[in-house]
């Protein structure tokens, strides 16, 4: 029996780990954020456990974490910043506007799939610095892309 048990716990990990695909998550700030540092935290959309962190220093544009995901996995991301703006927002956390949702089937040649996160504009209620000029935006043309995995 206890051989049993113990069998079929390392059969559902060992299939658990089967449909395993490695994802990655750009995060790049907007150019009103380069004087901030940046936090953003992936959350599966179902369990709400945290997946990863990627953090941006103060005066780096983008950064890029590796996780491991599945077909049709939804994720949320909350972000957060410092140094704050006001002090009552020291530890305020912003939410992303949307789930994101993997595909839900891995394509012939697929190596890995990538997430492009932009803060501040992909998360509601942020602030703007009050340094900021001109049109806030993320340039993820400069980010080199994923490599083949």
């Amino acid at each position: 029996m206890v051989i049993q048990c113990i069998s079929t716990v390392f059969g559902v990990l060992l299939c658990a780990n089967a449909f395993a695909f490695p994802c990655f998550i750009t995060l790049a700030k907007d150019n009103c954020w380069t004087n901030y540092n940046v936090k953003v935290v992936v959350v599966d959309g179902i369990t709400n456990e945290e997946i990863t962190t990627v953090n941006i220093p103060k005066g780096q544009a983008w950064a890029r974490e590796s996780f491991s995901c599945q077909p049709a996995q939804k994720f949320m991301y909350r972000a957060s910043f410092n140094p704050p703006i006001w002090e009552k927002d020291a530890h305020k956390v912003y939410r992303a506007q949307r789930y994101w949702s993997m595909p839900g089937s891995i394509e012939p040649g697929t190596t890995a799939w990538n997430i492009p996160v932009c803060f501040s504009s992909d998360f509601s209620e942020t602030p703007y610095p009050p340094d900021a000029t001109g049109k806030c935006v993320c340039d993820f043309s400069t980010i080199p892309p994923v490599s083949p995995q």
